[in-house]
Protein backbone atom coordinates (compact mmCIF):
# COMPACT_ATOMS: atom_id res chain seq x y z
CA UNK A 1 0.00 0.00 0.00
CA UNK A 2 2.92 2.42 0.91
CA UNK A 3 4.83 1.37 -2.35
CA UNK A 4 1.65 1.86 -4.25
CA UNK A 5 0.92 5.81 -2.04
CA UNK A 6 4.60 6.12 -3.39
CA UNK A 7 4.58 5.50 -6.94
CA UNK A 8 1.25 7.67 -7.43
CA UNK A 9 3.53 10.74 -5.48
CA UNK A 10 6.31 10.07 -7.75
CA UNK A 11 4.40 10.16 -11.03
CA UNK A 12 2.23 13.33 -10.16
CA UNK A 13 5.83 15.06 -9.35
CA UNK A 14 6.90 13.72 -12.77
CA UNK A 15 3.82 15.18 -14.34
CA UNK A 16 3.98 18.51 -12.28
CA UNK A 17 8.00 18.70 -13.25
CA UNK A 18 7.45 18.86 -17.18
CA UNK A 19 4.69 21.16 -17.41
CA UNK A 20 4.99 23.89 -19.64
CA UNK A 21 4.95 27.40 -18.02
CA UNK A 22 1.77 29.49 -19.19
CA UNK A 23 3.31 32.91 -18.47
CA UNK A 24 6.63 31.49 -20.62
CA UNK A 25 4.38 30.43 -23.52
CA UNK A 26 2.08 32.54 -23.52
CA UNK A 27 5.23 35.48 -23.97
CA UNK A 28 6.86 33.32 -26.67
CA UNK A 29 3.63 33.50 -28.78
CA UNK A 30 3.09 36.75 -28.27
CA UNK A 31 7.06 37.78 -29.69
CA UNK A 32 8.29 37.68 -33.20
CA UNK A 33 11.37 38.96 -35.48
CA UNK A 34 11.18 42.56 -37.12
CA UNK A 35 13.42 41.85 -40.34
CA UNK A 36 14.82 44.59 -42.06
CA UNK A 37 17.57 44.29 -44.21
CA UNK A 38 19.20 47.16 -42.65
CA UNK A 39 17.98 47.08 -39.20
CA UNK A 40 16.72 43.57 -37.61
CA UNK A 41 15.03 43.36 -33.83
CA UNK A 42 12.01 41.74 -31.83
CA UNK A 43 8.51 42.79 -31.26
CA UNK A 44 5.50 41.57 -29.59
CA UNK A 45 1.86 41.94 -30.11
CA UNK A 46 -0.97 43.25 -28.11
CA UNK A 47 -4.74 43.15 -28.38
CA UNK A 48 -5.95 46.40 -30.81
CA UNK A 49 -8.92 47.45 -28.15
CA UNK A 50 -10.93 49.34 -31.02
CA UNK A 51 -14.16 47.91 -30.51
CA UNK A 52 -14.86 46.56 -34.25
CA UNK A 53 -10.99 44.93 -33.94
CA UNK A 54 -10.97 41.50 -35.41
CA UNK A 55 -8.56 38.74 -34.15
CA UNK A 56 -5.87 39.66 -36.22
CA UNK A 57 -5.70 43.29 -35.54
CA UNK A 58 -2.81 43.99 -33.57
CA UNK A 59 -0.55 46.40 -31.98
CA UNK A 60 3.55 45.22 -32.64
CA UNK A 61 5.03 46.88 -30.08
CA UNK A 62 9.20 46.95 -30.41
CA UNK A 63 12.18 49.29 -30.44
CA UNK A 64 11.70 52.69 -32.06
CA UNK A 65 15.19 52.55 -33.05
CA UNK A 66 14.29 49.38 -35.13
CA UNK A 67 12.09 51.36 -37.45
CA UNK A 68 14.21 54.21 -37.62
CA UNK A 69 16.96 52.20 -39.23
CA UNK A 70 15.14 50.29 -41.31
CA UNK A 71 15.22 50.59 -45.39
CA UNK A 72 12.41 50.86 -47.57
CA UNK A 73 8.68 51.51 -46.75
CA UNK A 74 8.18 47.67 -44.82
CA UNK A 75 9.30 45.39 -42.35
CA UNK A 76 8.87 41.67 -42.41
CA UNK A 77 7.39 40.68 -39.65
CA UNK A 78 8.40 36.57 -39.40
CA UNK A 79 4.91 34.99 -38.71
CA UNK A 80 4.03 31.29 -37.90
CA UNK A 81 1.60 29.26 -38.93
CA UNK A 82 1.03 25.51 -39.00
CA UNK A 83 0.28 23.09 -42.25
CA UNK A 84 -2.03 20.61 -43.03
CA UNK A 85 0.02 18.54 -41.00
CA UNK A 86 -0.09 20.62 -38.14
CA UNK A 87 3.24 21.09 -38.03
CA UNK A 88 4.80 24.93 -37.77
CA UNK A 89 6.44 27.20 -40.55
CA UNK A 90 7.36 30.27 -40.96
CA UNK A 91 5.57 32.64 -43.16
CA UNK A 92 7.16 35.84 -43.74
CA UNK A 93 4.33 38.71 -43.38
CA UNK A 94 5.12 42.03 -45.13
CA UNK A 95 4.28 45.30 -42.51
CA UNK A 96 4.14 48.96 -43.89
CA UNK A 97 6.06 51.21 -41.39
CA UNK A 98 6.16 54.58 -44.12
CA UNK A 99 4.16 55.53 -46.87
CA UNK A 100 6.25 58.02 -48.79
CA UNK A 101 8.17 60.19 -46.21
CA UNK A 102 5.55 59.45 -43.49
CA UNK A 103 5.59 57.14 -40.76
CA UNK A 104 3.02 55.28 -40.06
CA UNK A 105 4.29 54.05 -36.86
CA UNK A 106 3.89 55.86 -33.04
CA UNK A 107 7.36 56.83 -31.46
CA UNK A 108 7.48 57.94 -27.69
CA UNK A 109 9.29 61.28 -27.14
CA UNK A 110 11.96 60.69 -25.26
CA UNK A 111 12.08 56.62 -25.12
CA UNK A 112 13.20 53.91 -27.60
CA UNK A 113 9.64 52.10 -27.79
CA UNK A 114 7.87 52.53 -31.11
CA UNK A 115 4.12 50.88 -31.77
CA UNK A 116 2.09 50.27 -34.81
CA UNK A 117 -1.04 48.46 -35.66
CA UNK A 118 -1.11 46.08 -38.59
CA UNK A 119 -3.08 43.13 -39.29
CA UNK A 120 -1.86 39.66 -39.38
CA UNK A 121 -2.53 36.83 -41.87
CA UNK A 122 -5.30 35.05 -41.07
CA UNK A 123 -3.78 31.32 -40.79
CA UNK A 124 -1.20 33.08 -38.56
CA UNK A 125 -0.86 31.49 -34.81
CA UNK A 126 0.00 34.06 -32.08
CA UNK A 127 -1.46 35.20 -28.70
CA UNK A 128 -1.61 39.27 -28.75
CA UNK A 129 -1.29 40.11 -24.54
CA UNK A 130 -4.42 42.10 -23.62
CA UNK A 131 -3.36 46.47 -23.10
CA UNK A 132 -3.42 44.65 -18.58
CA UNK A 133 -0.44 42.71 -18.94
CA UNK A 134 1.65 45.62 -19.56
CA UNK A 135 2.47 47.25 -15.64
CA UNK A 136 2.09 50.41 -15.20
CA UNK A 137 4.19 51.80 -12.62
CA UNK A 138 1.61 51.56 -9.59
CA UNK A 139 1.42 48.28 -10.43
CA UNK A 140 4.65 46.92 -11.10
CA UNK A 141 5.90 49.46 -7.76
CA UNK A 142 2.64 47.33 -5.56
CA UNK A 143 4.02 43.81 -7.39
CA UNK A 144 7.77 44.58 -5.37
CA UNK A 145 9.91 44.47 -8.56
CA UNK A 146 13.14 45.20 -7.17
CA UNK A 147 16.97 44.82 -7.42
CA UNK A 148 17.25 41.21 -7.19
CA UNK A 149 14.02 40.31 -9.05
CA UNK A 150 14.14 37.23 -11.36
CA UNK A 151 12.29 38.27 -14.77
CA UNK A 152 12.05 36.82 -18.65
CA UNK A 153 12.09 37.44 -21.82
CA UNK A 154 12.04 36.38 -25.49
CA UNK A 155 14.43 37.27 -28.38
CA UNK A 156 16.14 36.77 -31.55
CA UNK A 157 19.84 37.45 -30.41
CA UNK A 158 21.90 38.41 -33.67
CA UNK A 159 19.01 37.27 -35.51
CA UNK A 160 18.84 33.65 -34.24
CA UNK A 161 15.47 31.87 -34.11
CA UNK A 162 14.79 28.71 -32.06
CA UNK A 163 13.85 26.32 -35.31
CA UNK A 164 12.78 26.67 -38.56
CA UNK A 165 9.38 27.64 -37.55
CA UNK A 166 11.08 31.01 -36.24
CA UNK A 167 10.14 30.64 -32.51
CA UNK A 168 12.09 32.89 -30.32
CA UNK A 169 14.64 31.77 -27.77
CA UNK A 170 13.67 32.18 -24.14
CA UNK A 171 16.14 33.45 -21.33
CA UNK A 172 16.06 34.69 -17.62
CA UNK A 173 18.04 37.26 -16.20
CA UNK A 174 17.77 39.34 -12.50
CA UNK A 175 16.91 43.10 -12.10
CA UNK A 176 20.47 44.61 -11.16
CA UNK A 177 19.81 48.32 -11.38
CA UNK A 178 18.82 50.52 -8.22
CA UNK A 179 16.54 52.48 -7.43
CA UNK A 180 13.32 51.64 -10.26
CA UNK A 181 11.65 53.89 -8.97
CA UNK A 182 10.14 57.09 -9.93
CA UNK A 183 10.24 55.20 -13.39
CA UNK A 184 10.09 59.26 -15.09
CA UNK A 185 13.46 59.78 -12.93
CA UNK A 186 14.93 56.43 -13.98
CA UNK A 187 13.09 55.45 -16.64
CA UNK A 188 15.84 52.72 -18.08
CA UNK A 189 16.63 49.61 -15.92
CA UNK A 190 19.49 47.69 -16.06
CA UNK A 191 19.41 43.71 -15.49
CA UNK A 192 21.94 40.91 -15.43
CA UNK A 193 21.11 38.55 -18.64
CA UNK A 194 22.68 37.70 -21.97
CA UNK A 195 21.60 40.59 -24.43
CA UNK A 196 22.74 40.59 -28.12
CA UNK A 197 22.06 42.89 -31.36
CA UNK A 198 18.70 41.58 -32.59
CA UNK A 199 16.91 41.40 -28.62
CA UNK A 200 16.11 45.12 -28.86
CA UNK A 201 11.77 45.35 -28.52
CA UNK A 202 11.89 41.82 -26.54
CA UNK A 203 9.16 42.09 -23.87
CA UNK A 204 10.59 41.48 -20.48
CA UNK A 205 8.32 39.95 -17.79
CA UNK A 206 7.47 38.63 -14.30
CA UNK A 207 5.15 35.71 -13.40
CA UNK A 208 2.73 36.63 -11.50
CA UNK A 209 -0.11 34.34 -9.42
CA UNK A 210 -2.99 35.21 -11.50
CA UNK A 211 -4.28 32.07 -13.65
CA UNK A 212 -5.95 34.26 -15.93
CA UNK A 213 -3.15 36.44 -16.94
CA UNK A 214 -0.22 34.56 -15.18
CA UNK A 215 2.60 37.85 -16.99
CA UNK A 216 3.21 41.53 -16.33
CA UNK A 217 5.34 43.16 -18.97
CA UNK A 218 7.85 45.28 -16.98
CA UNK A 219 9.36 46.59 -19.92
CA UNK A 220 11.15 45.83 -23.62
CA UNK A 221 14.68 45.89 -23.80
CA UNK A 222 16.65 48.75 -25.66
CA UNK A 223 20.20 48.77 -25.30
CA UNK A 224 22.96 45.92 -24.54
CA UNK A 225 26.46 46.26 -22.92
CA UNK A 226 29.78 46.11 -24.08
CA UNK A 227 33.20 46.13 -22.53
CA UNK A 228 35.83 48.14 -24.74
CA UNK A 229 39.21 46.80 -24.95
CA UNK A 230 41.70 48.91 -26.61
CA UNK A 231 44.94 47.64 -28.13
CA UNK A 232 47.71 50.12 -29.54
CA UNK A 233 50.60 49.33 -31.00
CA UNK A 234 52.69 51.79 -33.25
CA UNK A 235 51.26 51.39 -36.53
CA UNK A 236 47.66 50.52 -35.33
CA UNK A 237 44.95 51.23 -32.98
CA UNK A 238 42.32 47.77 -31.98
CA UNK A 239 39.17 48.60 -30.01
CA UNK A 240 37.71 45.27 -29.27
CA UNK A 241 33.67 44.84 -28.23
CA UNK A 242 32.57 41.60 -26.12
CA UNK A 243 29.46 41.15 -24.89
CA UNK A 244 29.13 40.99 -20.68
CA UNK A 245 25.78 39.83 -19.32
CA UNK A 246 23.81 43.13 -18.95
CA UNK A 247 20.74 44.11 -20.71
CA UNK A 248 18.69 47.06 -19.82
CA UNK A 249 15.08 47.59 -20.29
CA UNK A 250 12.63 50.97 -20.14
CA UNK A 251 9.88 50.49 -18.11
CA UNK A 252 6.22 49.17 -19.61
CA UNK A 253 4.58 52.54 -18.04
CA UNK A 254 6.45 54.45 -21.38
CA UNK A 255 4.66 51.85 -23.52
CA UNK A 256 1.54 52.84 -21.83
CA UNK A 257 2.27 56.34 -23.03
CA UNK A 258 3.46 55.53 -26.43
CA UNK A 259 0.17 53.40 -27.04
CA UNK A 260 -2.21 57.10 -25.64
CA UNK A 261 -0.12 58.75 -28.22
CA UNK A 262 -1.03 56.39 -30.66
CA UNK A 263 -4.57 56.86 -30.16
CA UNK A 264 -4.56 60.60 -30.22
CA UNK A 265 -3.32 60.44 -33.71
CA UNK A 266 -6.32 60.27 -36.13
CA UNK A 267 -3.40 60.33 -39.17
CA UNK A 268 -1.88 57.48 -38.00
CA UNK A 269 -4.86 55.10 -36.76
CA UNK A 270 -5.65 55.86 -40.80
CA UNK A 271 -2.48 53.74 -41.80
CA UNK A 272 -4.54 51.07 -39.36
CA UNK A 273 -4.22 47.20 -40.48
CA UNK A 274 -2.91 48.05 -43.91
CA UNK A 275 -2.82 44.90 -46.53
CA UNK A 276 0.02 43.11 -45.98
CA UNK A 277 1.45 40.68 -48.93
CA UNK A 278 4.03 37.65 -47.63
CA UNK A 279 7.51 37.98 -48.94
CA UNK A 280 10.69 35.57 -48.25
CA UNK A 281 13.03 37.47 -46.70
CA UNK A 282 16.79 35.83 -47.25
CA UNK A 283 18.71 35.58 -43.66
Amino acid sequence: MKRSLLTVLVSLLAVCAVQADPAAERLMHATFKVFNAASTGTGFLLRDTAPDAARTQVVLVTAKHAFERAKGDHVLLVCRVKDATNRWQRLDHKVMIREGKRDLWTGHPTQDIAVLCCTLPTNAVFEALPVEALASEARARASGLSIGSPLFYCCFPHRIEANSAAFPLFRTGTVSGYPLFPADHYPVVLFSGATFAGDSGAPVAVATPDAELPLAVIGLIVTRTQHKNHITSEDVTLTLKSDINLGSFVHAAYILECLDRMRAEPAAQQSHHEDAKVKKASF
